[in-house]
């Protein structure tokens, strides 16, 4: 099954990169966290595409996934994952 991030997911990626370097100011550690976190996702969602709860009070058709406290909020369609966004709930 095919999994692809959308701009915005793309966009809130960057965000969690800076964020992590803020706090570490380790490019190393940043770009290990966002491999893990990217491995999660690819792994979770390609041998079990619907892991996550539903989530549609956040958008119709999603669900919600979870990796360290941070959501990740997609769709599945026929052959496809759609990652819509990612967040941390405890963060500004």
């Amino acid at each position: 099954m095919r999994i692809d991030f959308s701009p915005k997911a793309h966009h809130r990626l960057e965000m969690i990169a800076e964020y992590i370097y803020e706090q570490t100011q380790s490019k190393k550690l940043t770009r290990e966290y966002l491999q893990r976190l990217h491995e999660f996702i690819v792994s979770t969602l390609s041998a079990f595409p619907y892991a996550g709860r539903s989530s549609e009070e956040l958008i119709s058709g999603s669900r919600k996934l979870v990796y360290q406290g941070y959501s990740i909020i997609y769709t599945v369609e026929k052959d496809q994952i759609w990652i819509l966004t990612l967040y941390r709930e405890n963060l500004p």
